[in-house]
């Protein structure tokens, strides 16, 4: 054999010997390696995971009563995976069984609202004829299911709908990050309001069954394992009902009663009445933070979530023409504040040695500075004023002068002097979420560097962002009266003056009272956001102020509370009017007083409403008197002041 022979033949030699040592490995691995894995496999593909929800916890007022719980439901579902001929056909059907309109049951087949990986809920509350009609011929109803779910319940009717918020389900496009928390497709979460605030202890924890499969996915056998679930629980929040009640209906009788008068801003000869769309009203304990009651209008029937909200209640929620009344006003709107504000002014103009609060200002009706005139309500002339009867009449003269010379302070170099006024408002929570368990607005206090960052981000010529960025003098005069480009929500505004009225505690206003589970309670805890502290005369000339605003003769609110028995339950309280371009004025009424051993403050916004003394003032008396047991079973209505003042 010649030497080429040789190699190759060692060549040849050397591949098959390769070839089995392979081979032999391979064999060996399918023998050996994967026998651990293959087991594990099997175990997968032989079981399922089926998760069962567990009923959720309540929600109670402090006082035990039920304002959400769960309950069974007899539910019709249809699968999402009919043909369209096939889908008409079947609803077509349900609707002449379940004597619903058609187009609401396809209304709820093709909501959004609702899972599409799921069969859709189309009717609920089914009866049982009904039922046994769809069972007993299922045939007739191709991808129709009956089965019982378990829904929210709400047992005070519409009561406190923005504060209870409402459950949905899982939304896809959280579901990845949810699955970590144990939440499966199908599944309902809190979306809003208390229901998202407590979830964590309102969802109850899921029944989870492991069950092994046959091929085709049926059930061999009982569970292999079960995790029980357990029931979630009861939440109760600070809201007492009642209270709860008197202010929803105040406040809606007092926006009715406001669109029958007139809007005297008008000047085209015609006659208009107020608009009054919306608004808000907060009771705050002044001891804790705690809210006692939180109003908000328009508003509407929390039911229309259960069991997937159809898109035609979902469009009306969204409609501009209804006034947004998903919106809960109470933490959510943003207004200026008016002559409510003053309560910051005066503090801070004290506090800073800008004016002394016994100086006397001569209120003609209006003031010039810089070449424009700044007016009072109406151009009333208000005479001599100093802080105390400032208050009492709110002279916005009088606050024009404060913060003409804060400006003057500001513009000679004392920079923190000069801002006094949004220090002091930072100091009582504006301008900051309040840290309420609810989604809320951050509100806003401007200054020079604010108004420079919004020039700069909001206009496009180097000259406009020079010109829109000066903090010129009408700034801090709008300021110093709650106007300009100042706003806050209802609740900043009651907490601040809850602030005042017990003498410098910031609370975090709070929804929860405690939480309780397996007859344990756990109370929630009061926090403090910031103690503030008063000169004691100041404080006192300020309260005075606040007082003749009610019991003074000249007082804004005089004729508001005229009949009401200040002798034996005094109140305290700053009404404000603020002039919104292009809208009717917002009516403001802040009120400080006691009601069965406690101090409250009540802050009342109404939209478009006119002046303060017209309407928020008397909604705001309306709320006192049910909670001091004034007001008689068959009461009129509220009613607005025709004629007011700021």
């Amino acid at each position: 054999m010649s030497d080429n022979s040789r190699v190759r033949v060692s060549i040849v030699g050397i591949v098959v010997v390769a070839l089995f040592c392979t081979l032999l490995a391979r064999l060996w691995f399918l023998q050996a390696g994967p026998e651990n894995s293959l087991k594990v496999q099997a175990i997968v593909d032989s079981t399922r995971v089926i998760q069962t929800e567990s009923p959720r916890g309540e929600i109670l007022d402090r006082n035990g009563r039920v304002l959400v719980k769960d309950r069974a439901s007899w539910a019709v579902t249809v699968d999402r995976d009919l043909t369209a001929a096939t889908a008409t056909r079947v609803l077509g059907q349900l609707a002449e069984q379940l004597k619903i309109p058609v187009k609401d049951l396809r209304s709820q087949y093709e909501s959004q609202r609702q899972s599409l990986l799921e069969p859709a809920v189309v009717a609920l509350d089914v009866a049982q004829p009904d039922r046994l009609a769809i069972m007993q011929d299922p045939q007739d109803y191709p991808g129709v299911n009956v089965k019982q779910l378990t829904v929210r319940e709400y047992p005070q009717g519409d009561l406190a709908a923005q504060l209870l918020g409402y459950v949905g389900e899982v939304p896809a496009n959280e579901l990845a990050s949810l699955k970590k928390q144990g939440y499966e497709i199908g599944d309902e979460i809190g979306r809003a309001g208390a229901e998202a605030a407590f979830e964590s202890v309102l969802r109850g924890r899921p029944r989870r069954e492991t069950i092994e499969v046959d091929p085709r996915g049926q059930q061999v056998g009982a569970p292999v394992n079960i995790v029980n679930g357990a029931v979630g629980a009861n939440v109760y929040l600070t809201i007492d009902s009642k209270v709860q009640r008197a202010a929803e209906d105040s406040l809606r009788q007092g926006i009715e009663s406001a669109r029958t008068l007139q809007n005297v801003n008008v000047k085209q000869f015609r006659y208009e009445t107020l608009k009054a769309p919306a608004g808000a009203a907060v009771v705050l304990d002044t001891s804790d933070g705690s809210v006692a009651a939180m109003a908000s209008f328009p508003t509407y029937p929390p039911n229309w979530w259960v069991g997937g909200i159809s898109a035609a209640n979902y469009a009306s929620l969204s409609d501009p023409a209804k006034d947004y009344p998903l919106i809960d006003r109470a933490t959510q709107g943003l207004y200026a504040p008016g002559s409510t504000f003053k309560l910051v002014s005066a503090l801070a103009m004290a506090q800073n040695g800008i004016q002394d609060p016994n100086q006397y200002v001569d209120d003609t009706g209006s003031v010039r500075i810089r070449g424009s005139t700044f007016h009072n309500a109406n151009n009333e002339a208000l005479g001599p004023v100093n802080l105390q009867t400032a208050l009492t009449k709110s002279s916005d003269v009088y606050f024009y002068n404060v913060g003409y010379n804060f400006w003057l302070t500001w513009k000679g170099g004392d920079t923190k002097r000069g801002l006094g006024i949004q220090a002091e408002a930072r100091r009582f929570g504006f301008g900051s979420p309040t840290g309420i368990e609810l989604d809320e607005a951050a509100g806003r206090v401007p200054d020079p560097s604010w108004k420079s960052a919004y020039a700069h981000a909001n206009y496009k010529t180097a000259r406009e962002k020079r010109d829109n960025s000066i903090w010129y003098p009408y700034d801090n005069l709008g300021l110093a009266v709650g106007q300009g480009d100042l706003v806050a929500t209802p609740l900043q505004l009651a907490n601040a003056y809850a602030a005042f009225a017990n003498d410098g505690t910031l609370w975090r206003p709070h929804i929860e009272y405690e939480v309780r589970q397996d007859g344990k309670a756990t109370p929630t805890p009061k926090r403090a956001i910031a103690h503030l502290s008063f000169d004691p005369t100041l404080y006192g000339q300020m309260m005075l102020g606040f007082q003749g605003a009610i019991a003074d003769p000249k007082g804004t609110a005089y004729q508001a509370f005229q009949g009401f028995p200040l002798n034996t339950i005094p109140v305290a309280g700053k009404t404000g009017t603020a002039q919104i371009k292009d809208k009717g004025d917002t009516s403001i009424f802040v009120g400080m007083f006691r009601a069965n051993g406690r101090q409250y403050v009540v802050a009342v916004v109404m939209e478009q409403a006119g002046f303060g003394a017209q309407s928020a003032a008397p909604v705001a008396r309306r709320i006192i008197e049910s909670m001091n047991g004034l007001v008689a079973k068959n009461a009129p209505p509220v009613q607005a002041i025709k004629q007011g003042n700021d």
